[in-house]
């Protein structure tokens, strides 16, 4: 049942990495958590319950450094969620000091013959806590199995602290912010449930140990809590569509008024590339071109700071989602937009006589733009003249 149950969520797994969408990166920590839970526990069926020598060799002692990346996964995903930003930052290497060691306290098992594993495994089938006697470089078996558990807990407390200090003020202040927290409150609630009974598990396994039998003695209900977590977290990303495709939820309404800074109407959009499977639906679109409109009404491009994370945060609309609508159904993006915004109210400055008393330099800082190179390039691609020559 838990092989079964472990290779489902596998395959579920590969439909995921497969279907992913580019704008909705962050979801790919939740998929190679998932695929590592779902691993871990492929793994402790065949080095505990199984007594196929041949799986055995495999799954004994080959993927614990990666076994050890589930925490990181996890706090990543939630990281990336609540923030919006699936990128890593320098300082992020940290979180991959722990697979190091695992894989250097390994480094003698990987470097044995087959022959060796071979006999290494028909012992561990024969007498379950051999496994322990991996001739370990660091620290022991014992360590390195109950620090796995300890670890990944660790990090499921970090990520629920995370949820904790973002939502505390007011969880319903958006829609989205209210669907993020129901999700992620239920996906670290399962998480704890698997992860205490697999550390209750491991526990047991560790300290008593069935000496004439193959399989240990060890709570069934602790075991059985663990497998129905994990069933659920296989399968509850299903019941939350929109985390899984990033699929915008608004809280306001359409704007009868005429579009102008980014689409007319939803009639003169592409019709070719809505409402494809998982993308996101004319109407949506048009919710986000509304909300955009208005907010590019106040001019916030000529900021010079101004960039795609101002934007989601003055418009409530995830990085993900305006990246998707300037990339797929404007066929461009956010800096070439930016930089067109900018030409267009230098223009309008020069036209309205603004401009007259000012020098180049200072018309470009007026608009946004951080060089004069910048400034010019941009004027030239988008007008075919220079500013000077605009000018005259």
């Amino acid at each position: 049942m838990q092989f079964t149950i472990s290779m489902f969520g596998l395959f579920v797994c590969l439909l995921l990495l497969i279907n992913i969408k580019q704008t909705n990166r962050v979801n790919l920590y939740l998929i190679f958590f998932l695929i590592l839970i779902n691993l871990f526990n492929v793994i402790q069926y065949c080095t505990m319950f199984s007594n196929n020598k041949y799986l055995a060799v495999v799954c004994l002692v080959h993927f614990q450094p990666l076994i050890v990346l589930t925490g990181p996964m996890l706090y990543f995903y939630v990281r990336g969620v609540l923030k919006d930003d699936a990128y890593l930052s320098n300082k992020d290497w940290i979180h991959f000091v722990p697979s190091l060691l695992y894989l250097v306290n390994v480094s003698k098992y990987y470097f044995y013959s087959l022959d060796h594993k071979l006999l290494f495994a028909e012992r561990v089938i024969e007498h379950r806590e051999i496994m322990l006697n991996f001739d370990p470089v660091l620290f022991s078996g014992n360590i390195s199995y109950i620090f796995r558990s300890v670890l990944v807990l660790i990090y499921t407390s970090a990520a629920a602290t995370m949820v904790y200090k973002h939502f505390k003020d007011d969880i319903r202040s958006h829609f989205q912010n209210a669907l993020i927290f129901r999700w992620l409150t239920a996906f670290i609630s399962f998480n704890y449930i698997m992860n205490i009974s697999i550390f209750y598990y491991v526990g047991q396994l560790l300290y008593n140990w069935n000496l004439n039998g193959s399989i240990t003695v060890v709570s069934w209900g602790a075991f059985l809590f663990g497998l129905i977590a994990l069933i659920i977290l296989n399968l509850i990303l299903f019941f939350f569509p929109d985390i899984l495709y990033g699929l915008p939820r608004m809280d306001y309404k359409l704007n009868k008024k005429k579009l102008v800074a980014f689409v007319e109407s939803p009639d003169s959009l592409d019709q070719s590339k809505s409402v494809k499977d998982f993308e996101i639906s004319i109407e949506k679109l048009d919710l986000i071109a509304s909300k955009l409109n208005e907010y590019a009404l106040s001019n916030p491009y000529i900021n010079p700071d101004f960039n795609l994370t101002i934007m989601s945060n003055d418009t409530k609309i995830p990085k993900h989602h305006i990246s998707y609508f300037f990339k797929m159904y404007l066929n461009s993006d956010f800096t070439e937009w930016k930089n067109k915004a900018r030409v267009d109210y230098v223009i309008t400055i020069i036209n309205s006589g603004d401009a007259e008393n000012l020098t180049l330099d200072a018309i470009s800082k007026k608009a946004g733009f951080v060089s004069r190179s910048t400034f010019i390039n941009a004027f030239k691609s988008y007008t075919g003249k220079t500013p000077s020559e605009y000018f005259q």
